[in-house]
């Protein structure tokens, strides 16, 4: 099933369905830091509370998911196998998306957490992938 929903995992869902599996660059070791929606919006709300000018805030709930655990959740939810990808092979499949995919994302909220007295406490991306 995909989810009918904006953002960059519809995107990802729809490769899936549309190329028969999911995929991940390389060994897939490579991983985004995450944040659930509800926690981005309380963070924000909080940000603006504060009302610190210039000040950078970094909505993290998991600093890095591994890509391969991602690619593997999105087939298991599309019913289609996860595979890896050179980097060479990953424009043709992901298109705009293949310039970050292969990227390392990975980023901490724990001076933000401090700052602003935020604790994410929504699910995390694997569970929010499969829970649809």
């Amino acid at each position: 099933m995909t989810p009918r929903r904006p953002g960059l995992f519809t995107y990802a869902f729809q490769l899936a369905a549309e190329k028969g599996f999911a995929a991940y660059v390389g060994d897939g070791s490579n991983a985004w830091a995450a944040a659930h929606i509800s926690d981005v919006a309380r963070l924000y709300r909080l940000a603006l509370e504060k009302g610190e000018p210039g000040a950078r805030r970094h909505a993290v709930g998991e600093e890095g998911v591994r890509m391969s655990d991602i690619a593997e959740a999105i087939g298991r939810r599309c019913k289609v196998p996860a595979r890896s990808l050179t980097a060479e092979a990953a424009p043709a499949y992901f298109g705009w998306l293949a310039m970050f995919v292969g990227r390392d994302g990975r980023a901490s909220s724990t001076l933000t957490q401090q700052r602003l007295n935020w604790r994410p406490t929504g699910p995390g991306l694997i569970a929010d992938i499969e829970a649809g």
